[in-house]
């Protein structure tokens, strides 16, 4: 922490950008008697709230209860229903103007400073906002923490025109989910995409230069997604990648190369989605002047999310690592008590990741293939959906939960669930792993029944060779 005259200052925090990890160090360091301005050239919230994780659920609910409507053999007269776009578009912006309005109400409770621009560094204790409405303004403060976000990383050949070829920001805010859809990349956000599209109904193409798609999951976990996919007869292509896109009027021609392929095909589509991940943003920074070190396109840090400046610190999507909203607000929340004088440090290994696809993922800690690789004699515990009474009654029976464990010491290692609600249930297990807990401890807490946390205990349970509702296995 930096020690100044106060009166030289005219904050004692300053952060740039207003979303999940900026707003969060803003509230943060305000609670903490800081004198804080938050700057944001947008609207409060950032990618996630407004063209992120938030749209995208809004959108995946409402296809998902659509898709279930259509499915369900209780209720007749379904096959006469339709999907109302423009009601989905209207629910999504109620819901993101409901949340940026409450994010904007705890900014001003807090008595929070908060000014409408583009903040730009400028040096270790000054930033120059081009405020919205024209005038430029030049703060000084204390301590200063950069969380400016990150955009959809485009690939330079490919021009979006933002209705045929459209990246996420298009999409959430002029839905249109009919026709055949072609998405480049079957990460995250490609998944979440194809998940929309195909619960919409439309016909759903993915084109991944991987080998797999969502290459950081479990290989039980990419190999239950693939089959869902292929179950809702989307088409995945491994191992391949796209050459040129041409829009022809109403349509767009797109020339790929598959696997193993000698030439190139073509293929014709109704709307192109690049879903090829994100780029960080912090273009308006002379990071060499400033004296600021990067990290290839991230702004480098070290363990307390300090940067090369002193007190400069930066979170968030701009630093790399997993692009995750709740990364972002940890981050905020450990680098406030770095500024106030700890020495605290965020464990990756304990930082969940959640996906929103045909079926949930929740996931935190190793794969099977990391665990192993990792020199521990590891044993898997696993519990399929199929054999829980809250998911046979729910009518959602398909997915599992996995857990591995060190066989010596009972460590939880690496928990993976996919099914429903998997997003939700891996909290439980990223309590126990934070509080040094074992696999036993996962099984030993009595859980209500029926509901789906039982999973969890059953496969704690069958790791150990126990599971009540699994046929016996022999001891390990």
């Amino acid at each position: 922490m930096k020690e100044f005259v106060v009166a030289d200052y005219d904050y004692d925090l300053a952060v740039v950008g207003g979303g999940p990890g900026g707003y969060t160090a803003a509230i943060c360091g305000a609670r903490k008697g800081l004198r804080t301005v938050l700057i944001e050239k947008d609207a409060l919230g950032g990618t996630c709230l407004n063209r992120g994780c938030i749209p995208t659920k809004s959108y995946i609910y409402d296809t998902k209860l659509f898709k279930s409507a259509l499915s369900t053999q209780v209720i007749r007269g379904t096959e006469k229903l339709t999907l109302d776009g423009a009601a989905i578009l209207n629910r999504k912006r109620n819901v993101v103007r409901t949340l940026v309005s409450g994010v904007a109400g705890l900014v001003k409770s807090n008595g929070i400073d908060l000014i409408q621009g583009q903040g730009v560094l400028q040096s270790a204790d000054r930033v120059v906002v081009s405020k919205t409405d024209g005038s430029v303004a030049e703060l000084r403060a204390k301590n200063i923490v950069l969380a400016t976000g990150s955009k959809p990383a485009v690939p330079s050949f490919i021009k979006v025109d933002g209705k045929r070829v459209q990246t996420t920001d298009d999409l959430l805010d002029a839905p249109s989910f009919a026709g055949k859809i072609l998405i480049i990349g079957g990460g995250v956000i490609g998944i979440e995409m194809a998940t929309i599209f195909l619960n919409a109904g439309a016909k759903v193409t993915i084109i991944e230069m991987l080998p797999d798609i969502l290459a950081t999951e479990d290989k039980d976990v990419r190999k239950e997604m693939k089959r869902q996919l292929k179950k809702r007869k989307a088409k995945v292509l491994l191992n391949s990648s796209v050459k040129d896109i041409a829009i022809q009027g109403t349509q767009v021609d797109v020339t790929f190369m598959g696997a193993g392929k000698e030439h190139p095909e073509t293929m014709t589509v109704d709307k192109v989605l690049v879903a090829t991940g994100r780029a960080p943003v912090f273009s308006g920074i002379d990071t060499e002047k400033v004296g600021l070190e990067t990290n290839g396109p991230f702004i480098k840090v070290n363990a307390k999310l300090e940067t090369s400046l002193p007190g400069v610190y930066a979170i968030g999507d701009v630093i790399g690592g997993m692009m995750l909203a709740h990364k972002a607000s940890a981050e905020a929340e450990t680098v406030v008590e770095n500024i106030l004088g700890a020495d605290k440090t965020i464990d990756s290994h304990l930082i969940p990741r959640c996906i929103w696809g045909l079926l949930e993922i929740g996931a935190v800690g190793l794969s099977e293939n990391e665990a192993s690789k990792s020199g521990r004699k590891i044993n898997i515990g696993k519990f399929p959906y199929s054999a829980s009474g809250a998911a046979q009654a729910m009518g959602h029976v398909e997915g599992f939960v996995k857990i591995i464990g060190d066989v010596e010491t009972g460590e939880i290692l690496g928990v993976h669930i996919i099914g429903e609600h998997a997003t939700d249930m891996i909290a439980e297990a990223v309590t126990v792993m934070k509080m040094e807990g074992a696999v036993e401890d996962l099984y030993e807490a009595i859980k209500p029944h029926p509901t789906l946390s039982e999973a969890v205990m059953e496969a704690a349970l069958d790791w150990n060779g126990i599971a009540v509702h699994l046929p016996r296995k022999p001891k390990r």
